[in-house]
């Protein structure tokens, strides 16, 4: 059991993903797989895979840069691509986030040029 714990903490976030959703199946093996991968996202397994892919990137980085690096840097890219100051006070306001880290996204969007 050790070895497969080991596994899976090997695949970080993802795995563990990968795991809840094999268990919610009710399947064992390859269907398991199968099918957890298709609980993960849209466009059945392909679109789990992708899920898992898109959440290895975002578990590297958040390891590597923290939580309001990444918030930050998201906030700027889209600005720069387009996205006007209030279009993103607005969805940081609507998002789920807590009232101190809206404050300090808010904070960071007014000092965007």
């Amino acid at each position: 059991m050790e070895r497969i714990i080991e596994k899976i903490v090997g695949l970080r976030v993802p795995g563990v993903m990968l795991l809840v959703s094999m268990s919610m199946t009710g399947l064992y093996g390859a269907a398991a797989i199968t099918a957890g991968l298709a609980l993960l996202g849209p466009g059945g397994m392909l679109g789990g895979i992708a899920t898992l892919l898109v959440a290895s990137a975002i578990t590297a980085g958040l390891t590597e840069y923290g939580f309001d690096a990444l918030f930050r840097g998201v906030i700027k890219k889209l600005y720069a691509k387009g996205e006007t100051k209030e279009s993103l006070a607005r969805k940081i306001k609507r998002g789920p986030w807590s009232r101190k880290l809206k404050a300090k996204a808010l904070s960071d969007l007014r000092k965007l040029n």
